[in-house]
């Protein structure tokens, strides 16, 4: 501990003790100064990253600031603004905005005391002085402005008859000295974090604006010098309210005006951090690049002339995420200078710097070097008195880089340095505790809180409208130059919530396009909320492997500026997918080097970089017309007890919510036990079929009311979004009123025959509208296709099960035949496989559904011993790139069996997943069938997926399987009480309404982003 420090605690703790009070405060160290002494040893325990210490004598400085009838007067503002800095390392955003309101309120109460200074002692034409403290060249060259520590003040006013008539506070004109320009470098100091604070909300803060109109230039001020100081103070207030014209014009006047002053530092690290967004897209061209990393140092620079130590890493850091490969060096030589220079003056400015230094050597390439900078770092913030948690929330996620660098990928075992690393700076962002109670670390998740707290009210607002717009979607690449810390917190952060409110506001304004493009982005979130970083891996997967046709024009712009690593691994990615020549056995693909690319991947990840979201795909405003003729795009989602649905046909959008979304669960259920689905006891097959008809003709009136415009006229496919229990309902039972006939009997006159969707439409299906439209990534070009079966056509009969099996797979050429003991895992499978067959029992991972897989485990095996990850969801979804253009799970088993119905997840997440993972159609069973039936549908697969899709071939499947007649002896589903009816006919519901299909209409991508 550094001797002043010492000094300050010891003094500090003795008059705590002792005395306790100002006045005994006052005579131990005597005032001396507004503010008092007591704040200047506290900004040196700051500096020095003993937070607790300076946070005691902070809040010393600020209770014993001068107190009138009004309260606080402006000698409290610099303590108030330093507490808020301490609690800002402390990421306890919620105290430290306490702290900012409070001074802000305090300088607009003593509104005027600036016109009140005496400026005419100011010496402008004083000579210039020069750093005293010698650092570095560059600092002893600095030319400091010839300003005094403190300056005259005139207080009061005399006693007049029209005063006193005038009444308020009462006090004789008197004359002190002041450090009034460390109170305006306060204000400027409390505008700048206000803003960083409250990011793009900061423009409509009141107490902000309150506070310019508090501090605005006294009319009688001419003083050169006093004007460059004021506005430059007020340059800060600008940035707070997001007038950044304003700041960058304040910066260039009055930054440094013939030398460098008390505001220089701040001010020009505001124009810093307006500058790092770039143009209206975010890009920057090399020479704003550089001329941003110049203007860095010469923050460097005059902090350090200065002895403000703490600005000198913020502005670096912004340095790190603009600059190019030439612009991180400099950055790195000036950071690791300043780091070694600053050890003595402040732990605090060197801890960050070395950091900084680290981070620029990662961002370069520079591995081996950057760790030597982590690990002095690493001995800077773990001595005893540095308590510096945003810095080593900052250093976590250095460190979580170079895992990477050495071959972790995000998503690797507990123990590794990644898991660890993210770990640490998840507990910062998203779990920071203050004495166990959860608070708010980061600005964006501040802001994001502030948002949703504030929608109650406000849904249907055009100003709360486009404020949620502003928080729901990419993470803007200006938050990650600026602080990768926050741009994680704003990439952690599921914006669901506020896509659902974004829906609900379209709905109430009868907007279909909007609730059809809100509705995808609300049903997207359900998949990537799940995967790490809420997908931001998934989207660089797909960007490395996608050909560049098939994408937006936000992801061709980043293939064509991307960085160079991010070039090495799409070339890599591109060279992996080939398909290879065709053999006998499926050649495993190899998992080092997989384990490889997603460690590449994973820093890339980590990266500043602005990735679009891509996968699932999005609705874009012009695919509404693109539908074809013929074809209805019908979505459902389930919010706040209300369904939310469009449809889509003829170049429109028709919108209409469903109320009592509780009834649902129970009609879905009313509907499957009359089919037979859910009946565990006694007999499945219905003696009739007019109980399910019923219950589907109810279903679809409450669905889709007379008021929703709905009709099957002039319509060949329907492609549907479920959401929820409508996940368990096959939508192929459904009646097609608009398509019923009248039949002439001879003896009962006219009749009306409505027939079934599913006789008279292509039913298909998509987790996501923007599914239904694309696909995204690569899938092989291949045609073989592997079948995956256990006993699921006989389960007692070992031989006639094989023989359906030969049957099922008779018409294949070359396929591969394979048990769950002896598949190999199907996320490293070969690319000469282009289709994959899974006939097998399959029971989801509901608790954890990305933890389902793809074919059954079987322990007794042994196949998975010590491999357990085999086969998962999850593991599809990461590299190896690419994998079959179909998957058909043909046993799934969902809660559609029972009486008590899940949320359709068990449906959602194979579908998703597996189209995410680069899957072209996906087929999977509501319920498992097993017996001849699931061999006449998957029989017919194997026919005809080689010819034509997935979803046709199903189509073709079925209405076999519909024109046959069914064995009850040769169907496992079937008790003995079905079995006393030898035949019965295919058209049941129970055995052809279990499957369905996705895929997508392969639409173009748009021209434009919306």
């Amino acid at each position: 501990m550094a001797l002043p420090t010492k000094l300050f605690t010891i003094l500090f703790s003795l008059t705590i003790l002792l005395v306790g009070d100002v006045t005994a405060w006052a005579q131990v160290t005597g005032r001396g100064t507004d503010p008092m002494q007591i704040y200047y040893d506290a900004m040196q325990a700051y500096r020095d990253g003993d937070i607790d210490n300076a946070i005691r004598g902070f809040e010393y400085a600020a209770r014993s600031a001068r107190t009138d009838v009004n309260g606080k007067w402006v000698d409290a503002i610099p303590g108030r603004v330093m507490l808020a800095e301490c609690y800002w390392q402390l990421g306890h955003l919620p105290a430290c905005r306490v702290q900012l309101d409070e001074a802000a309120r305090i300088a607009i109460r003593n509104r005027g005391w600036i016109g009140q200074l005496d400026f005419s002692v100011l010496n402008p034409g004083a000579q210039i002085k020069q750093a005293t403290n010698n650092l570095w060249p560059e600092v002893a060259a600095v030319r400091l402005l010839p300003l005094p520590r403190s300056i005259p003040i005139q207080r009061g006013q005399a006693v007049t008859e029209s005063s006193l008539a005038a009444g308020g506070v009462i006090e004789s004109p008197n004359i002190q000295n002041i450090d009034a320009l460390e109170i305006m470098h306060s204000i400027a100091v409390l505008m700048h974090r206000r803003r960083v604070l409250l990011g793009p909300l900061a423009v409509d803060d009141p107490l902000s604006r309150e506070l310019l109109e508090a501090t605005k230039m006294p009319s009688g001020v001419n003083h050169p010098l006093a004007r460059s100081l004021l506005h430059a103070m007020r340059g800060c207030e600008y940035f707070a309210i997001g007038e950044d014209k304003t700041v960058i014009d304040r910066a260039s006047k009055y930054a440094s005006p013939g030398g460098v002053h008390s505001n220089t530092p701040v001010l020009m690290l505001c124009a810093l951090k307006i500058a790092s967004g770039g143009d209206d897209t975010g890009k920057l061209n090399p020479e704003s690049r550089a001329l941003m990393v110049a203007s860095a140092s010469q923050i460097t620079n005059a902090a350090a002339a200065l002895e403000q130590y703490e600005w000198i890493g913020e502005a670096l850091q912004i340095a790190v995420g603009v600059a190019d490969p030439a612009g991180l060096a400099r950055v790195e030589q000036t950071a690791v200078l300043a780091g070694r220079s600053l050890v003595r003056q402040s732990r605090l400015a060197s801890l960050h710097c070395y950091l900084v230094a680290a981070d620029a050597a990662v961002s370069a390439g520079r591995h081996a070097v950057g760790a030597e900078h982590f690990q002095s770092a690493i001995a800077l913030a773990t001595r005893r008195d540095v308590e510096l948690p945003r810095l080593e929330a900052y250093g976590a996620y250095i460190a979580a880089r170079l895992a990477a660098a050495k071959g972790q990928p995000i998503g690797s075992s507990g123990g590794s340095d990644m898991a660890s690393a993210l770990k640490a700076v998840a507990d910062f962002v998203l779990d920071r505790r203050d004495q166990r109670r959860r608070v708010i670390s980061m600005p964006f998740m501040y802001q994001a809180d502030i948002v949703l707290a504030g929608l109650g009210g406000n849904v249907g607002n055009q100003s709360a409208k486009r404020i949620l717009s502003g928080y729901a979607g990419p993470v803007g690449i200006s938050l990650w130059r600026q602080d990768p810390l926050n741009a994680l917190a704003a990439t952690y952060f599921d914006d669901s919530a506020m896509h659902s409110a974004l829906m609900k506001m379209a709905s109430m304004e009868n907007n279909g396009p909007e609730v059809l493009r809100q509705s995808d982005r609300v049903l997207a979130k359900r998949l990537t909320s799940r995967l790490p970083l809420q997908g931001r891996m998934l989207q660089l997967r797909t960007l490395a492997t996608s050909p560049a046709y098939t994408l937006w024009p936000s992801g061709r712009g980043l293939l064509a500026d991307a960085p160079p690593a991010f070039t090495r691994l799409r070339e890599k990615t591109q060279a992996s997918i080939q398909v290879p020549a065709q053999g006998d056995n499926v050649p495993e693909r190899s998992a080092p080097a997989a384990l490889a690319m997603e460690a590449e991947l994973s820093d890339l990840t980590l990266s500043r970089v602005a990735v679009p979201e891509i996968n699932p795909p999005a609705i874009a405003t012009t695919d509404v017309v693109e539908v074809p003729d013929g074809v209805a795009l019908l979505t459902f989602v389930v919010d706040s007890g209300k369904i939310f649905a469009t449809a889509t046909r003829d170049g429109t959008t028709r919108t209409w919510m469903v109320p009592a979304a509780n009834r649902l669960p129970a009609m879905v259920n009313r509907l499957l036990q009359d089919v037979g689905v859910s009946r565990n006891r006694g007999k499945r097959l219905p003696d009739s079929d007019e109980g399910w008809k019923s219950a589907a003709d109810k279903l679809r009136s409450f669905l889709m009311p007379e008021s929703s415009g709905w009709s099957e006229e002039g319509l060949e496919k329907i492609i549907v979004v479920p959401d929820g229990q409508l996940w368990y309902l096959p939508f192929e039972l459904l009646p097609a009123r608009a398509m019923a006939a009248v039949k002439e009997g001879d003896d009962a006159g006219s009749e009306v025959t409505v027939p079934l969707w599913a006789d008279s439409l292509q039913i298909e299906y998509a987790p996501t509208p923007g599914f239904a439209l694309r696909s995204v990534g690569a899938a092989t070009t291949s045609e073989r296709i592997a079948m995956v079966a256990s006993t699921f056509f006989a389960l007692r009969d070992s031989e006639a099960n094989q023989a359906m099996i030969d049957d099922v797979i008779m018409p294949a050429q070359d396929p591969l035949v394979t048990t769950p003991a002896k598949a190999p895992p199907t996320q490293n499978i070969g690319l000469d496989i282009g289709h994959l067959l899974v006939a097998a029992p399959l029971t989801p991972n509901v608790s954890d559904a990305l933890s389902t897989h793809v074919i059954p485990v079987d322990n007794s095996s042994g196949r998975t011993a010590g491999r357990g990850d085999w086969d998962a969801l999850r593991d599809w979804i990461r590299y190896p790139a690419s994998g079959p253009q179909s998957v058909v799970i043909a046993g799934l088993r969902t809660s559609a069996t029972t009486t008590k119905l899940g949320d359709g997840s068990e449906l959602f997440f194979p579908l998703a997943a597996l189209r995410a993972s680069g899957v072209r159609e996906v087929a999977v069973s509501r319920w498992p069938t097993g017996g001849s039936s699931a061999v006449t549908v998957l029989t017919e697969i194997v026919n005809e997926i080689p010819h034509t899709s997935l979803a046709a071939a199903l189509r073709r499947g079925t209405m076999m399987l519909r024109q046959a007649e069914l064995s009850t002896s040769r169907e496992p589903l079937l008790g003995k009480p079905d079995t006393d009816v030898p035949a019965i006919p295919g058209d049941t519901p129970l055995f052809w309404s279990t499957y369905l299909s996705t895929g997508s209409l392969e639409l173009e991508p748009p021209a434009t982003e919306d």
